[in-house]
Parts: structure tokens; C-alpha cells; sequence
């Protein structure tokens, strides 16, 4: 079954010169055909030319349609199902951002609420900040380089979108007027780079 596979593979990849060749034998005007020694044949075998030239063009049209399937119809498809691939990796990743920005302690929400109220991705700590390496274990934060006593840590972008959508779950309006969530903010902010001395 295998050997008839390749033959007809075979036959298929070559069809189009047997069905040039058949279209010439058919097509060729007459002096032409005489002066080659085709006519007799063309004109004897008739019958047999012409179910030649139909079958070699299908088999050469089945081929071209065998190659786009693989080439261009099996691409698209693989490249269809890489972006629903992508799409649903991004949905989860998205969901991930959601729980783990729903499960912070009062210090990781601070940092995320100043961020917010201040519309900023950035904050710089030290580098054995407790909140800031928890929160780029949670993948919310991303550490930069720095000095170990002042490094820059950013809000994945992924996370920013998120928060910046749904702001209100995160930092309502009340709360962002209340002073005493002001000065709690600014207690969290010089909290960050403690004094040594």
C-alpha cells in the first residue's frame, strides 16, 4: 500500500509535463503535427490523448491542491492554533494576575495602591525589601538593577493593565480622599529606604 502511495506521489509530481506534452499532441496545428510524424498517431489514438490529457490534468490539479493543503492550508491552520494557544495562555496568565492581586497582605496592597494613586509602574526599595521580593515572586513585580539600597522594582505590564482597568476594586475613590490613607501611604513610601543611622 505504502509502494502505491509513492506511485501515485510520483505520478502526481510529473502529471503536469505528460499533460503538456498530451495538450501539444492534441492542440499542435496540422502541418505542425505532420512535419513531427504526430498526425497519424494523434488521429489514430484520439480517444486515448484525450482521456490521457483529462486524467494527467487532474492528477496534476489533485497534486497542486496536495501542496497548498500542506504548504498553505496546514500552516494556517498551525498558525490559527498558535494563536488560540497564545490567546489562551494570555487568558490564564490574566486570571493568574487576578488571583494573586486578590490574596495580598496590607503591605503589598500599599505598595500597589500608592502605584495606583500616584499612576506610576515604578517604586525603588532595598534590595532585602520583604514586600517587594514577595511581590516579584508573585510575578507582580519585576526587580531592576541597581544599588542594593535603592533598586527600581516595576509592575509587570500585564498586572499594570489589569490594575489600571479595574482601578476601583483595587483603590476606590473614598479611600483614595481619606487622609488617613494618605498618611499611611507616605509611611509605606519612607518605609522603603529606612535611615541606617
Amino acid at each position: 500500500m505504502e509502494s502505491l502511495g509513492k506511485i501515485l506521489e510520483f505520478v502526481g509530481k510529473y502529471s503536469w509535463a505528460v499533460f503538456v506534452m498530451t495538450a501539444f499532441v492534441l492542440f499542435v496545428p496540422d502541418d505542425g503535427a505532420k512535419q513531427l510524424g504526430l498526425y497519424d498517431v494523434r488521429t489514430t489514438y484520439k480517444g486515448f490523448w484525450w482521456l490521457a490529457l483529462v486524467l494527467t490534468g487532474a492528477l496534476w490539479i489533485g497534486a497542486v491542491f496536495s501542496y497548498l493543503d500542506k504548504k498553505v492550508f496546514d500552516g494556517w491552520l498551525e498558525r490559527r492554533r498558535s494563536e488560540k494557544q497564545r490567546d489562551l495562555d494570555g487568558v490564564r496568565r490574566i486570571e493568574n494576575v487576578r488571583l494573586r492581586l486578590n490574596s495580598l497582605d496590607t503591605r503589598e496592597q500599599l505598595w500597589i495602591k500608592y502605584c495606583l494613586l500616584n499612576n506610576i509602574q515604578t517604586l525603588t526599595a532595598r534590595l532585602d525589601d520583604h514586600t517587594a521580593q514577595s511581590l516579584v515572586n508573585k510575578h507582580i513585580l519585576s526587580q531592576g538593577s541597581g544599588s542594593m539600597l535603592n533598586l527600581p522594582f516595576h509592575i509587570r505590564d500585564e498586572v499594570w493593565r489589569v490594575l489600571k482597568e479595574e482601578r476601583a476594586l483595587f483603590l476606590s475613590d473614598e479611600e483614595a480622599n481619606d487622609p488617613r490613607f494618605r498618611r499611611a501611604l507616605d509611611e509605606f513610601q519612607s518605609s522603603l529606604h529606612p535611615r541606617l543611622w
